[in-house]
């Protein structure tokens, strides 16, 4: 008797033992592997997703751009009435647009937009020299070492002929000039243009208006 009390009252710590066991590394197993998978893999996966929407695969200019984390402006020195800087800051037209474009790219463009200032000797071949990687008016279409990406302001010379403004980036990157376009084309629809015209240029040009994009 005495002899199957302890057989017992031994099986049943054993078998107490056993669940205690399996119960912990169950427990345990059980909030590691959720974040693990959970953690470690939604990471992953927002992450080349948003590399993959942002950094336009087969566009080197924006994996460079992304890469580098700031977003480089040519703007001429020669056009006051669209850019220029004053008490170490730049000012105008062309400073708004650029941070348009820079937001369109999913950078901060109160962090991630510098600005260098061409003057008109300097302009040609900038963009593929890595000067800059976007040049802000001051070039013709056909400019040499220049793809023009799209007119951004429209406006008149004294003599009132018909003037437009460019943006222009290196040639060969088609994947960066259609992502600009949109930049654009968006910023005229949504008012972003008007918007930052009213404020900066329309005073001192009145007849500026924005570029028709709905073509090459």
């Amino acid at each position: 008797m005495w002899g199957r009390a302890i057989s017992v009252t031994v099986a049943g710590a054993v078998l107490v033992s056993v669940l205690s066991g399996c119960g912990g590394g169950g427990g345990a197993s059980g909030l590691a592997s959720p974040e693990r998978g959970t953690g470690a893999g939604s990471s992953t996966v927002e992450s080349t997703g948003a590399a993959a929407e942002d950094e336009l695969p087969e566009s080197p200019a924006v994996a460079d751009i992304r890469s580098r984390g700031t977003l480089l402006v040519g703007v001429p020195t020669d056009a006051p009435d669209f850019v220029r800087r004053s008490e170490g800051r730049y000012r105008g037209f062309d400073v708004r647009i650029a941070r348009i474009i820079t937001e369109g790219l999913g950078l901060d463009p109160r962090e991630q937009l510098a600005f260098r200032r061409l003057p008109p000797g300097l302009r040609s071949g900038a963009v593929s020299r890595g000067s800059v990687d976007v040049q802000l008016g001051g070039i013709e279409r056909g400019t040499d070492g220049m793809r023009v990406v799209a007119p951004y302001a429209v406006t008149t010379d004294s003599a009132g002929e018909r003037v437009e403004r460019f943006v222009g980036i290196e040639p060969g990157d088609e994947k960066f000039r259609a992502r600009l376009r949109g930049i654009l084309s968006e910023a005229v629809s949504d008012g972003s243009w008007q918007h930052a015209a009213e404020r900066t240029l329309l005073e001192r040009r009145p007849n500026s208006r924005p570029p028709e994009l709905s073509g090459e």
